[in-house]
């Protein structure tokens, strides 16, 4: 082989040898690993819940958590801006405007939080009807877990802008172990759906102690010295906010809508694909935490940071496609190794559940990507295509197959809308 045809393969091999080896994959390196760990944790969790529930309450169980992530989707969306703006006082090494600013944004979130709280408990009957909840115990517990949330919530916000990643994925994991260990113990106890949401409500009171002592000696640097006042202005932020609901409802109102038209074992059986299919999108999520600062951080400097979202689309395919496949080859074989024979039907619709997610987790880069530099392309995408997808739902839930095809062509739809306008981009710039 010629000297010439060998030199273009040394420089593919070096550009691939390259995504594992860049500033961006060794910063994930941290964040991904505690993601696969905490993602693990994850389902060891949810495995004991489907386990120690019946099916119909673990269906009712994870219908609460879907629509805890959707109704927690403002304080994503907080998470993100702060994050952004810590990120801008660390490229300035401004000490005292970061604890400033992490004193101002707890309180003034506090009072918001206790607002919403207030409103979310006169309407508790109505979401207990919905859910087909029976008791409202479980319902205000979720209202005390939707309020509790913002404190870790903040603190992580400000372990990933300042760069912390190894206390920052460290969390994760924790939180994931306290969450087993409280929910598994109230449930064993004999307290049922009530002590797998209270168990989920006392790790958010430890987390929040165990991430603001990771961030004390950060907080006290900047004690005593000159701030400027942060002003988070909310007409910015209502893109972003838009994004993360509509992104939320595509990704977990499917539960929430299955646990309303379906039967409940049907349900319980849907749940458990969807908990463990789900798991292909949030597996490139090391990459979207360790990416969102480092675009922050550039773009305050005013660097490209292109290759930076090259890389993590091109690690998140390769990560979540093989995933994929695993749950196409796999799927049958993994549900009843995890949850038993009662939930074997639920094999049929995993077997699916990864590819139609795939897309979404391409997605989720590409939006960590553009909320990073400030720019919000897919709310106005998203705006679009949750109501399409709500819709044929809506329309179309003769069977659970039916639901996981209506998630993938809608993710589907959303990716090529979305990729191709970045293409566009990119080659204008």
């Amino acid at each position: 082989m010629s000297v010439a045809a060998e030199q273009p393969r040394a420089s593919l091999y070096r550009r691939v040898a390259g995504l594992f080896f860049s500033k961006l994959a060794r910063a994930s390196a941290w964040l991904f690993v505690g993601s696969i760990a905490g993602g693990i944790l994850g389902y060891v969790f949810h495995v004991l819940m489907g386990r120690m529930l019946s099916t119909q309450e673990y269906g009712l169980f994870s219908a609460m958590m879907a629509f805890f992530a959707v109704f927690n989707t403002p304080l994503g969306t907080l998470m993100m801006v702060v994050s952004r703006k810590v990120s801008e006082y660390r490229a300035r090494q401004d000490a005292g405007s970061i604890s400033h600013f992490y004193y101002s944004i707890n309180i003034r979130t506090a009072a918001i939080g206790a607002l919403l709280l207030g409103i979310y408990l006169l309407f508790a009957p109505q979401v207990q009807s919905y859910l087909k909840a029976p008791s409202v115990i479980p319902v205000y517990l979720l209202g005390a877990l939707l309020f509790l949330t913002f404190l870790p919530v903040i603190n992580n916000a400000f372990l990933q802008g300042l760069q912390r990643f190894i206390w920052f994925s460290a969390s994760g994991v924790l939180g994931v172990m306290l969450k087993i260990i409280f929910s598994v113990v109230l449930v064993w106890l004999g307290y049922g759906l009530t002590g797998a949401v209270g168990g989920v409500v006392l790790t958010s009171l430890a987390m929040w102690f165990i991430t603001y002592g990771a961030l004390y000696r950060p907080l006290a640097r900047g004690r005593n010295k000159p701030y400027l006042a942060a002003h988070l202005s909310i007409r910015p932020a209502l893109p972003v906010l838009t994004a993360n609901a509509a992104f939320a409802a595509m990704t977990q109102l499917d539960m929430v809508l299955v646990n309303y038209y379906f039967p409940a074992h049907e349900a319980g059986l849907y749940a458990a694909a969807s908990i463990l299919g789900k798991a292909v999108m949030y597996l490139p999520g090391g990459f979207a935490l360790a990416l969102f600062p480092m675009v922050a951080e550039n773009h305050t400097r005013g660097q490209s940071s292109a290759h930076l979202l090259l890389q993590a689309v091109g690690l998140t395919a390769v990560l979540c496609g093989a995933g994929a496949v695993f749950y196409f080859l796999f799927g049958e074989e993994i549900i009843v190794l995890l949850y038993g024979e009662d939930y074997r039907g639920a094999g049929e619709v995993l077997k699916f559940f990864g590819f139609a997610i795939l897309p979404m987790a391409l997605v989720m880069v590409a939006e960590y990507f553009l909320i990073a530099k400030g720019r919000v392309l897919f709310a106005y995408l998203f705006v679009f295509t949750a109501p399409l997808q709500l819709t044929a739902i809506y329309f179309y839930h003769d069977s659970l197959q039916m639901v996981v095809a209506v998630m993938g062509a809608s993710g589907l739809l959303l990716a090529i809308l979305g990729y191709g306008v970045l293409w566009r981009e990119f080659r204008r710039s």
